[in-house]
């Protein structure tokens, strides 16, 4: 996540400014991960301005921003009035980037020095894909990396924000078999983990907050896109899952649903994995056994049916459809008529009964605690690695007015 204000020149201050926020390393609370934490040290000396000529870019951190731009390296050396061969060399190690050429790229690239400064978290094989749903296989290669270069981009400023926080536990079950798993067995496990008992899921979304799964929503560039999530392998770090603004309550859920069946399904990318996240997704949302006495007998003159079973159980008539066909209720004609029906009313891009969008809280009530301890939006900012306007786009309105008064 980065973005907005454009980085100003370090100056040499008097020793008798009064002192200002800045950032230190620090430890993670499980004593492992090394982070960024707000602390006060005196103004900035000369030592300290020729320390900052020193800083120069993270090769694979100056990639990660350029790609979350969407930009290649011609469009970032235009921008920023350098060459491309410069930027070239920085990516690929061969030259270092620093000073003013430095700060001229954070310019462009509208991001602290600070974050083009942080080395990227090294992550292991098995932890480095990241889980995308999309809604269709149109994605390019650029876009991809666009929204996996955000997806890392917020791991870290959530990391960074949530390294002193107080958070649930994670209390997920990984598969036993990542070769071969059984959606349907794994959907089961995690519902009993998770203690839903029988029926629909009220609100997702505060099932995994509870379970310490961080939720948070943001635009991910691409309407092709509906979420992406990620969970290196331990419990040391937390499972973080990114759902793209802008989806309806139902797609919302399922969505949701879908990545969940990633991170407990799925180590590195295979074959088959989109369609045993689907089949987890609909088994977590409505389990067989429950869901088949709503479907027994279901007919193409039902549509009202399965609107009042839309409103129930919080999935669209589309994948309530799905549903019955997969659990033998209906057979593959009937479920061609189905979809015919649906293209005929309209409602495959647009159905009837709405489903509340849900809401996370977990992040926006830790920002909150730490607002109220005192934080202001641009000491948090500083700590996320962003811009305060960037900081400002990605948090709820009362959030940053609340903290302008803090």
């Amino acid at each position: 996540m980065s973005g907005a204000v454009a980085p100003q020149p370090l100056k040499r201050q008097d020793a008798a400014d009064a002192t200002r926020p800045a950032l230190l390393p620090g430890k993670h609370a499980s004593g492992d991960a090394q982070v960024m934490r707000l602390c006060y040290v005196p103004s900035v000396t000369s030592t300290a301005a020729d320390e900052f000529g020193r800083r120069s870019a993270d090769r694979r951190m100056l990639v990660l921003v350029r790609e979350a731009k969407g930009w290649t390296q011609r469009e970032l050396a235009a921008r920023a009035d350098v060459s491309q061969p410069t930027i070239s060399k920085a990516e690929n190690g061969v030259a270092e980037l620093r000073g003013e050429t430095l700060e001229a790229v954070a310019a462009a690239l509208d991001c602290p020095i600070a974050l083009l400064t942080h080395p990227v978290p090294s992550l292991g094989l098995d932890v480095s894909c990241l889980h995308h749903r999309r809604r269709s296989s149109r994605l390019t290669v650029a876009a991809k990396g666009k929204v996996e270069a955000l997806a890392h981009l917020s791991r870290l400023s959530i990391e960074l924000l949530l390294a002193s926080e107080p958070l649930p536990r994670v209390n997920l079950i990984r598969s036993a078999s990542f070769d071969a798993p059984d959606p349907v067995a794994a959907a089961a496990a995690v519902r009993d983990q998770l203690g839903l008992g029988a029926g629909p899921v009220p609100n997702l979304v505060a099932v995994l907050e509870g379970a310490g799964v961080v939720v948070f929503q943001r635009q991910l560039g691409s309407t092709a896109q509906d979420a992406v999530s990620s969970w290196p392998h331990g419990n040391e770090r937390m499972p973080i899952l990114i759902i793209n603004g802008g989806l309806s309550g139902d797609r919302q859920r399922f969505t949701i649903a879908h990545e969940l069946g990633h991170l407990v399904m799925h180590r590195l990318p295979g074959e088959d994995q989109e369609a045993q996240a689907d089949l987890f997704a609909a088994s977590l949302l409505a389990p067989p056994d429950e869901i088949r006495p709503e479907l027994v007998g279901l007919t193409t003159a039902q549509f009202r049916r399965l609107a009042e079973l839309k409103a129930t159980w919080g999935m669209s008539i589309a994948a309530l459809i799905r549903r019955a066909y997969d659990i033998g209720e209906i057979s593959e004609r009937q479920y061609r008529e189905f979809h015919l029906r649906l293209n005929r009313m309209g409602w495959r891009t647009s159905e009837p009964v709405d489903v509340p969008t849900e809401v996370p809280a977990l992040l926006h009530d830790a920002i909150r605690r730490q607002v109220s301890a005192g934080q202001t939006v641009a000491a948090l900012a500083r700590t996320a690695l962003m811009t305060e306007d960037s900081f400002r786009r990605y948090f709820p309105i009362e959030l940053r007015e609340s903290a302008q008064t803090a």
